[in-house]
């Protein structure tokens, strides 16, 4: 058969090299078209890494002009901060003491799903290196990984917080397998790699923990978890920073638990002069920052649709057409004894071929034009971030240009074949039923 299709192909050479030519134009189309629907689609599919849906919070403000202020206003930081603190805690008992919470803690803007992003670099002490990794912050003994629900990335249970000094830190597993692959990270260094670092201001490793997304255009993203001190809650912006998060128990219904909670919020929570308003889930905040990249979505989910709507069935109908012409041809092999099995496989091995022929061309070509133009780092990385360093920490393929290209190609090769194979089998099927004598009857 491989030898019939052969001779069939070089006898059609003139239909086939124009149909071979659009052929090779749809892959190279579709490459543009479809890889941004197939990485943001695999964005949104990548397990946040936390209580994503179990996790509500509201905001804390502080009334302006009360005897309270008057009296902290000349006091140090250390002391306002620890007022603040009692405060906090004080509303923070007032939520766990509800029913439908199980755990609650209070972050500021450097957390997940926050508007504000901190990073810093990765002290390897590799000359070619420029990656980067996001800072969290949090309070120790405030129960910020039980709330979020991270896990310990050895066990894969709630991490539990230990002990730490000013300058400790906990990691996420993509630093502590890229600084220290195959090594137990715990009792290490941060900066332990890099010679130029002062050995008096390295950051301790106290835990290792599972990677988190911290917001949704980021994917998988490289953090250190920081801890703060008392007066801090009042600085960088002072107690509007501070956001209280609850997480809720299983079960429990977020969307009921937050229109018979938010009175309590308005009403009930407050404590001196600082009190609280804005009641929210955290699957809302995540769904308004991903609003703007649902618009790209639909955009480029749209001009995909109208590509192959247009141009794949146009393929169709190319391969219709020209297969239906073949019913003299299907005649002669009828009285030659072919099955009509044997008539339709050969006609889809020479789609077949002619598909992967193109779909080779046209990805290659693709393949060089992206190295001509130094793109052969496919990166989503976040601004200055090279996507380099995404590709060596984070178990992604979207970042890994090999694995990225092959994958999308294949999907590209897969919806070319798919319509090739549709346009020859629905007609084919038609004429291999012909009565020979019928399909010669004008020769």
């Amino acid at each position: 058969m491989l030898k019939l299709i052969y001779k069939n192909i070089l006898a059609r050479r003139g239909r086939y090299c124009w149909i071979f030519i659009e052929l090779c134009l749809v892959a190279l189309i579709s490459w543009t078209v479809l890889d941004e629907v197939v990485v943001d689609t695999y964005k949104k599919v990548i397990p946040t890494g936390y209580d994503l849906d179990r996790l509500v919070t509201f905001r804390l403000a502080q009334k302006p002009d009360t005897d309270e202020n008057a009296e902290t206003e000349n006091l140090d930081a250390d002391r306002k901060g620890e007022i603040a603190l009692g405060h906090i805690n004080r509303i923070l008992d007032r939520v766990r003491s509800d029913a439908r919470v199980e755990s609650a803690t209070f972050v500021n803007d450097l957390s997940p799903l926050s508007g504000s992003i901190n990073v810093n670099s990765i002290p390897s002490g590799r000359e070619d290196d420029s990656g980067y990794y996001f800072i969290v912050q949090f309070w120790p003994g405030t129960d910020f990984f039980k709330t979020f629900g991270i896990t310990d990335a050895n066990t894969g249970k709630v991490y539990e917080e230990t002990s730490m000094s000013g300058r400790d830190l906990i990691i996420s597993k993509s630093i502590a397998d890229y600084l220290f692959p195959g090594e137990n990270a715990v009792g290490r260094f941060l900066e332990e790699n890099d010679k130029d670092h002062n050995p008096e201001k390295f950051s301790g490793i106290v835990g290792v923990v599972n990677d988190v997304i911290y917001r949704p255009d980021l994917a998988i993203t490289p953090i250190t978890y920081k801890t703060r001190k008392i007066r801090d809650i009042i600085r960088n912006g002072g107690i509007t920073t501070i956001k209280p998060v609850m997480r809720l128990k299983p079960g429990v219904d977020v969307n009921r638990f937050i229109e018979d909670f938010s009175p309590v919020v308005a009403k009930e929570l407050r404590s001196g002069d600082i009190y609280s308003h804005s009641l929210r889930s955290f699957k809302e905040m995540n769904d308004t920052m991903s609003r703007d990249m649902n618009n790209q979505d639909f955009i480029s989910m749209s001009v995909a649709l109208f590509f192959f709507v247009n141009i794949l069935l146009c393929m169709v109908g190319t391969f219709y057409l020209q297969t239906r012409k073949r019913s003299e041809e299907t005649g002669v092999m009828r009285t030659f004894g072919a099955s009509r099995g044997f008539i339709v496989r050969e006609m889809l091995g020479e789609g077949v071929i002619i598909t992967t022929l193109a779909w080779i061309l046209g990805c290659g070509l693709y393949w060089l034009y992206i190295k001509d133009e130094g793109l052969e780092q496919l990166a989503y990385s976040f601004g200055d971030a090279p996507s380099a360093i995404m590709l060596q920490m984070t178990p992604t393929w979207i970042d890994d240009f090999t694995i990225h290209f092959a994958i999308v190609s294949l999907i590209i090769y897969a919806i070319m074949l798919v319509c090739v194979l549709l346009g020859i089998y629905i007609p084919a099927r038609k004429i291999a039923l012909i009565n020979p004598v019928d399909a010669l009857r004008d020769e």
